[in-house]
């Protein structure tokens, strides 16, 4: 019975001309040699369209870091929700969507750029703990014991 399977890995990559003929891809196309962290070391080469699409570039090795964060985040929208709340929200690089609100005890405090940060805040510290699962997951596996 064929099923469904969802996979996370952890490459270290460095931009690369196709060495011999991949598919489609004649030597010398663009794409990225990649190094992956299995105990067999195996190494291979991947398009540059389809690396980029699939792998997300991190400034650490081994760590998530404040600038990883940043860039994960494509787009943010704020709206004012009656007289004193404001709502964010943030696309992620991945389509994926993060809402946060916050609001203020009494309308004239309203400050629709203090009710942003606070919102951004909240969801940055969402995206710290999903990126920090991706990252455990790509380098840990499933079913690490």
């Amino acid at each position: 019975m064929i099923r469904n399977y969802v996979s996370v890995k952890f490459v270290k990559a460095e931009p690369c001309k196709a060495w011999k003929k991949y598919g489609e891809h004649d030597v010398g196309a663009d794409g990225y040699k990649i190094y992956y962290q299995n105990k067999d070391k195996y190494v291979s080469w991947c398009p540059k369209k389809e690396f980029e699409k699939q792998y997300l570039q991190l400034e650490e090795d081994n760590k998530i870091t404040q600038k990883d964060v940043d860039n994960f985040i494509t787009k943010t929208e704020a709206i004012k929700m009656g007289d004193k709340t404001t709502v964010v929200q943030a696309t992620c690089k991945n389509g994926f969507t993060i809402t946060d609100g916050s609001a203020c005890v009494d309308a004239k405090n309203f400050d629709m750029e203090i009710g942003k940060q606070c919102c951004m805040e909240h969801i940055k510290d969402k995206i710290w703990g999903y990126l920090g699962f991706l990252l455990q997951s790509a380098r840990k596996g499933f079913n690490d014991k």
